[in-house]
């Protein structure tokens, strides 16, 4: 592949809050892990394992423990922030993707870093995990799939009755859960900041330093436009 067919790649990739309920492949599964498999981590510690969700009941199940978990607070915890900051939710569209995939981590895998590195374990596990998402958000667009990330998966009191659903150890810890499926709507334009106002040769350009209020009016415009 070459980079212009890469970046076209990175840029076609939109999240999808809206799917078809038509059933994927079981081979178009495998690419994504497959493509997350190859991921780079933090002392090569691989420290990913999936869990791909299917059954109807199931996913049923881990939609209504999110609903009671995260959903019903969601919208009165965004209340507590300035109007033009506020989150403005649409109705969970990741309903009806007939494939999950929730992304977890094994945290023993932290011993592989150099004692070094120990200091920043946690964010080194973190990034190693987000590697392997990135790679199936990738894998989802060159299928001609749709994904949704669904972090919600994670909050404490969905992340334990999930666990305790499918049978997952307890010492396992979630990253996030990817809501798979053919997309049931055209994403918007997306907001991306001007190559110029970030990038930085040998010294900090601090003219390029946002105050508070030009990163404010940066959130409330990506408020009024489509989600990422």
């Amino acid at each position: 592949m070459d980079y212009e067919s890469l970046l076209e790649l990175i840029k076609e990739r939109r999240s999808i809050r809206k799917f078809r309920p038509d059933p994927i492949p079981d081979e178009y599964v495998d690419k994504i892990i497959e493509a997350a498999r190859w991921a780079p981590s933090g002392g090569n510690s691989q420290p990913w394992e999936f869990i791909v969700v299917k059954k109807q009941e199931l996913r049923n199940k881990i939609i209504e423990l999110i609903e009671e978990g995260y959903g019903s607070l969601e919208p009165k915890m965004e209340a507590t922030r300035e109007p033009e900051l506020r989150f403005h939710f649409a109705p969970p569209g990741f309903v009806r993707a007939p494939v999950f995939i929730i992304l977890c981590g094994n945290p023993r895998t932290r011993e592989t870093y150099p004692v070094a590195a120990q200091v920043r374990r946690d964010s080194i596990f973190n990034s190693s995990l987000a590697n392997a998402f990135l790679y199936m958000q990738l894998a989802v667009t060159s299928l001609g799939l749709g994904a949704q990330w669904v972090s919600a998966i994670a909050v404490p009191y969905v992340q334990y009755l999930t666990k305790n659903l499918l049978g997952i150890p307890i010492e396992m810890e979630f990253y996030d859960m990817m809501a798979v499926g053919y997309p049931d709507m055209e994403p918007g334009t997306r907001l991306v900041r001007a190559r110029e106002e970030m990038v930085h040769y040998d010294y900090y350009n601090k003219d390029l330093f946002r105050t508070e209020e030009k990163v404010k009016e940066f959130i409330a415009a990506l408020r009024r436009g489509p989600a990422i």
